[in-house]
């Protein structure tokens, strides 16, 4: 009879658990991803190449621009609220500050959205030279994870 107590209990609590973890949970996931081409036309004079990303189609664009030169390939991101860059080089492929070259947004804005610590995480995602595809999926996968928290909203 003690043992049918106690594994009741024990039952009732691990259930208890689990549906405080699911409704403390926020269901969103960005797996599921948009990356669009722009048209040349439309790139601004410094960049290479440009992309729009989109994780929910209602949500304002991010805006990826690649600006190349001899030793690195520069994709700047960018949203009306935060700026990031993701740089290709001989020592890999990682996330980093935007160069005073290419910023536009305020940089007290962009120090609120990110989260400096996971900016430190992504210095280096992969050691190896990537291709355009491979930057703008680790890009799409990756960037999510530098948004804090409170401005996670900004990507959806």
């Amino acid at each position: 009879m003690k043992n049918k107590i106690i594994t009741g209990i024990t039952a009732f609590v691990f259930c208890l658990i689990t549906f405080a973890s699911q409704a403390t949970e926020i269901d969103r996931t960005f797996s599921d991803y948009d990356i669009i081409p722009v048209a040349n036309q439309d790139l601004s004079a410094t960049a290479d190449k440009a992309w729009v990303l989109s994780y929910d189609h209602n949500e304002t664009p991010i805006i990826i621009t690649l600006h190349q030169n001899k030793r690195s390939k520069n994709y700047v991101v960018r949203s009306e609220h935060f700026e990031v860059s993701y740089v290709c080089c001989k020592n890999g492929f990682g996330a980093s500050r935007v160069k005073a070259k290419y910023s536009e947004i305020p940089e007290e804005l962009v120090t609120s959205v990110l989260n400096e610590k996971e900016l430190d995480r992504q210095r280096i995602l992969t050691p190896n030279q990537v291709t355009n595809d491979q930057a703008l999926g680790l890009i799409a996968s990756y960037l999510p994870d530098l948004i804090n928290p409170s401005y996670q909203h900004l990507l959806n």
